[in-house]
């Protein structure tokens, strides 16, 4: 017998699958966070405004190609 949360896990992975395809399928490049040491005084900066409850809810960062921001960005996330 089928459960639904058997049902929905199938669909939920199916609609996962789907995005990464659309994404680059197994061209998707996972990034590696900033080297340490590297990237401290930006990473302060960002977790200041992260902290500052009263403030903007996003942060925009950009740069030209190559320069480090989706690595800037696996920082911030881990």
């Amino acid at each position: 017998m089928v459960s639904a949360a058997m049902v929905a896990t199938v669909a939920e992975q199916k609609e996962l699958d789907n995005l990464v395809s659309t994404l680059g399928g197994n061209k998707l490049k996972i990034c590696k966070p900033c080297m340490e040491g590297t990237c401290s005084d930006i990473l302060q900066v960002i977790e200041t405004k992260v902290k500052n409850t009263g403030g903007h809810n996003m942060i925009w960062i950009r740069r030209s190609p190559d320069v480090g921001k989706s690595a800037l960005a696996a920082s911030i996330s881990t």
